[in-house]
């Protein structure tokens, strides 16, 4: 492999690893957010955002390449991607790159899946706790929620009084 090449393909297989980290991260967040041990989630954001600022780096290392990589295979900065270098490349760095270019795809789809997923979970907790609090503190009645021609709520909305006072 040419030492461009190798460079940047050094730098993928960096950033792969740091992908598969954040997608373990991500999977253990799921778990704890499903078994409620919330208070593990501060060590997992904290590793997340770690493992986010080691991705920048080796990022901003890639992009620092693309001057060369361009003059290299003649074409623009913004036309360097993995796809267009492969295409360029010679057969055993083509083949090489395609590969790392998969699975970093899959990698990519499978943490963006499971962070949508966390995401839901979270937001369902999260209306589940307003529920209940809901039910505890006087709240108004979301059946006689009616709202008028101006935007505004009715007055003669029902309300109903939760068992704890609100305004404590």
């Amino acid at each position: 492999m040419r030492p461009l090449i190798e460079g940047l393909y050094s730098l993928l297989v960096l950033q792969k690893g740091s992908l598969e980290t954040m997608l373990e991260l991500a999977g253990d967040q799921r778990r704890i957010i499903i078994s409620g041990e919330t208070d593990l989630l501060e060590d997992i954001v904290r590793r997340e955002l770690k493992e986010v600022s080691n991705l920048n780096a080796l990022e901003k290392k890639r992009a620092a390449m693309h001057k060369d990589i361009a003059a290299e295979f003649g074409i623009t900065e913004k036309e360097v991607t993995v796809s267009a270098i492969a295409e360029r490349a010679a057969p055993d760095e083509r083949e090489a790159l395609k590969e790392l270019q998969a699975e970093l795809t899959v990698l990519i789809g499978q943490h963006k899946t499971l962070n949508k997923e966390n995401r839901e979970l979270i937001q369902t907790q999260i209306e589940y706790s307003d529920a209940i609090m809901e039910l505890m503190v006087e709240s108004e009645d979301p059946l006689n929620n009616f709202y008028g021609g101006d935007g505004r709520t009715t007055p003669d909305r029902k309300k109903t009084t939760g068992f704890f006072d609100g305004s404590a």
